[in-house]
């Protein structure tokens, strides 16, 4: 459902495919990527490892590029060639006769990182097009798509959230509990904070978010539609002094229906958000200023079961749920004044059950529900930017107390269970009031 997205300078989207066959243009192009012939001057010769490197500046198939030259080594059968791409090292190692200006597409070499991991034994363009991802991965050059990716995925857990938890609020069938929802109009509020934490192919992250929405909603018998609107934000911190902070406006309108005497909610959201933030690494020489939108949509069903009757006042409601998530980001990033297209699609679907109860003159409620990342089982290309778990278990606790006539406050948090390459754990704070 994603994939990295490399543009040229005339800023036609191609294929990451495309990189192979432009690979070719610098006599540094099989480490590096590709670039116009005019990007880098990399015909230099080396100095010896203790004289002070030469750092080059641009960007790769628009992708931050920070290149430092470290010098050079005579060893048997050939040469090394010592470099350090966006803060990774890397060796080059060079046959026998050959120059680093005489390198192309055809030229065997061994390329590998900092810790000897090969990374590249044999010629580029023998290199097919996942084995073009993964060593542009190696390289760091899509530390940034990564990162990009891992807030999206966070932005899926946190946006949806506090919506979800208003319909299921609305629509629960409480019969003549005090907390069943009456037909009018009703608006609340929302204030969200939380910790980020997660990881992407190549690196960790973490960070926190916060949402604040204002919502209003109209329930006509067993139909409930409504509108929210608010900010979210989000700031993440990896590696080599990374710091990312992505966020803006959001409005999300909502609508659901009961059925089967109330028993089966089927509900959806859409949502839009506009989209502004700044990146900044430490090989960077500037930030690179973020600016886009996200469209997303969130689809569920609900089943109420029986109540399970504790006394002549109190029992336990259950249901069980089923559902779906998509999002789609739209990002450019401004850099050394040229912009990049950041494009980020992923989806997961979820399930599981939740359980609420009257105690005293309140409400408890809480979920368990296990989401499930679908995006690199119907795109290759998501394997290039996500975690190693593509699953989440999320619990949620809450409770609800009536401070006056229509008007009640809702507390809850929310924990991710076990590890998992997303995971955010959050308190709320509600406020509703129907007319």
């Amino acid at each position: 459902m994603h994939k990295p997205q490399f543009s040229p300078p005339r800023r036609t989207p191609c294929h990451a495919a495309s990189m192979l066959c432009a690979w070719r243009s610098l006599p540094l192009a099989l480490i590096l990527g590709s670039a116009s012939s005019s990007a880098l001057a990399l015909d230099v010769d080396l100095a010896p490892l203790d004289q002070s490197p030469t750092t080059f500046v641009d960007t790769l198939e628009d992708r931050p590029l920070t290149l430092e030259l470290l010098g050079q080594q005579a060893v048997t059968g050939g040469s090394r060639v010592f470099v350090r791409i966006n803060d990774r090292p890397v060796t080059l190692r060079l046959p026998a006769g050959i120059t680093l200006a005489e390198v192309d597409g055809q030229t065997p070499v061994v390329l590998t990182d900092g810790e000897g991991k090969v990374l590249l034994a044999g010629r580029l363009d023998a290199l097919g097009r996942d084995g073009t991802l993964a060593l542009a991965d190696a390289l760091g050059l899509l530390e940034l798509d990564q990162t990009l990716y891992g807030a999206q995925k966070q932005a899926m857990a946190q946006n949806f959230r506090p919506v979800t938890q208003r319909i299921d609020a609305t629509m629960a069938p409480l019969g003549d509990g005090p907390y069943q929802r009456p037909p009018g109009i009703s608006v609340w509020s929302t204030a969200e904070i939380g910790d980020l934490d997660g990881d992407t192919r190549s690196s960790d992250y973490s960070g926190d978010g916060k949402v604040a929405l204002l919502g209003i909603d109209y329930r006509y018998r067993n139909l409930l539609v409504g509108v929210a609107a608010g900010k979210s934000e989000m700031y993440l911190d990896g590696k080599s002094g990374g710091h990312t902070d992505l966020g803006g406006e959001m409005v999300a309108p909502y609508a659901a229906i009961a059925l089967l005497n109330d028993r089966l909610v089927l509900d959806a959201t859409l949502l839009f958000q506009d989209l502004d933030g700044n990146a900044r690494r430490d090989y960077l020489v500037e930030g690179i200023d973020l600016d886009g939108d996200r469209w997303g949509a969130r689809g569920a069903a609900t089943y109420h079961l029986p109540s399970y009757q504790l006394t002549s006042q109190h029992r336990i409601d259950s249901s069980l749920t089923l559902g779906g998530t998509y999002l789609d980001d739209d990002v450019d990033g401004d850099y050394l004044q040229g912009e990049t297209d950041y494009g980020e699609e992923t989806g997961e679907v979820f399930a599981g059950v939740r359980l609420g109860a009257d105690v005293f003159t309140g409400r408890l409620f809480g979920g368990l529900l296990y989401h499930y990342d679908v995006s690199s089982d119907v795109d290759d290309d998501a394997d290039f930017l996500e975690g190693s778990d593509d699953d989440r278990t999320v619990l949620e606790l809450g409770a609800t107390q009536r401070l006056g006539r229509g008007v009640d406050v809702t507390l809850a948090g929310q924990a991710t269970l076990g590890s998992s390459a997303t995971e955010y754990d959050m308190i709320s704070a509600s406020l509703s009031y129907d007319f």
